[in-house]
């Protein structure tokens, strides 16, 4: 398993953090000290055993990191051990606009300056993670260009977990759901009546965009609206939808008060094309000794 040592600016840290968590989540293994300098800890030693036990080190480059004492002693140390060993141990990861170094200027990088899902790819390539390695479900936006994987499934799983959790969110504050059909894929709206007053929350997951959007237009069956009427932006992920949806529904009930009619929930996908059959012949299999191709 490849391993990495991110040498950075503090400055940088927000960029650099999530860099991180999006190589843990590919299998890369990440020193990052935010992680693995504890309080107590000696600070030099930690960097050196992290230097000397990661397989590359990684320059997160900027103005700031190029100034930075730190980074150069870090830097140097890399530079020491790749001279021993002969062969590449430092990557330039191009983060903000500087002058590289001439002694790093030859060297391959990667260019997160403007596009990050583009550097992500080049530094996940360097590794040898292949785009259908590196896709799951918390990245597959970066992958929507790409005809070598099949992001659509993750999109198809992100969605499943944001009506869960949205679904589970209407539960508690007893209001009633309806998910999009046919007519208005990955859309869902929650609503409700309390004390003559009618609130609705529709959102959905919209075009090429693949963000969240959010209307304030009235209506319980998302199969009534339309592209247009989502003019709202709520965000990328499940968590924003949730947070935002939460506002709306907690403000609702304070102002109105808790709805008291029984809520309904109608979450059910229509199949396309003969999904139906494919899950089914799937689920015979499983009671089947015979696993060969053949039709039997």
């Amino acid at each position: 398993m490849p391993s990495i040592f991110l040498s950075h600016t503090s400055l940088d840290k927000p960029f650099v953090e999530k860099l991180a968590r999006d190589l843990k989540r590919i299998g890369v293994n990440v020193w990052f000290d935010k992680w693995e300098i504890k309080i107590g800890d000696s600070i030099t030693w930690k960097i050196e055993e992290g230097i000397r036990e990661n397989e590359y080190l990684g320059i997160v480059l900027s103005p700031e990191a190029l100034n930075s004492e730190w980074v150069k002693s870090e830097l140097g140390a890399a530079w020491v051990k790749q001279m021993q060993s002969k062969k590449v141990f430092v990557l330039p990861i191009f983060y903000r606009e500087c002058n590289i170094p001439y002694f790093l200027a030859d060297r391959r990088f990667a260019d997160f300056r403007n596009n990050y899902e583009q550097g992500f790819s080049v530094l996940a390539s360097i590794f040898g993670i292949e785009e259908t390695e590196a896709i799951t479900q918390d990245n597959w936006r970066k992958f929507t260009k790409s005809r070598k994987v099949d992001w659509k499934k993750f999109k198809t799983l992100e969605f499943e977990d944001l009506v869960t959790t949205l679904v589970d969110q209407a539960i508690k504050y007893n209001w009633s759901t309806w998910v999009g059909g046919t007519a208005n894929p990955f859309s869902i709206t929650l609503s409700a009546s309390s004390n003559g007053e009618h609130r609705s929350i529709s959102i959905k997951l919209v075009g090429e965009s693949n963000a969240y959007m959010y209307t304030d237009k009235y209506n319980w069956n998302p199969n009534n609206l339309k592209n247009k009427d989502y003019d709202i932006y709520v965000g990328n992920s499940v968590d924003a939808c949730e947070e935002y949806v939460w506002r709306i529904m907690d403000d609702f009930n304070e102002q109105f008060g808790r709805p008291t009619g029984k809520a309904e929930h109608a979450t059910e996908r229509f199949s396309k094309g003969d999904e139906v059959l494919v899950a089914t012949k799937e689920m015979i299999s499983k009671f089947n000794w015979y696993k060969g191709d053949n039709d039997l």
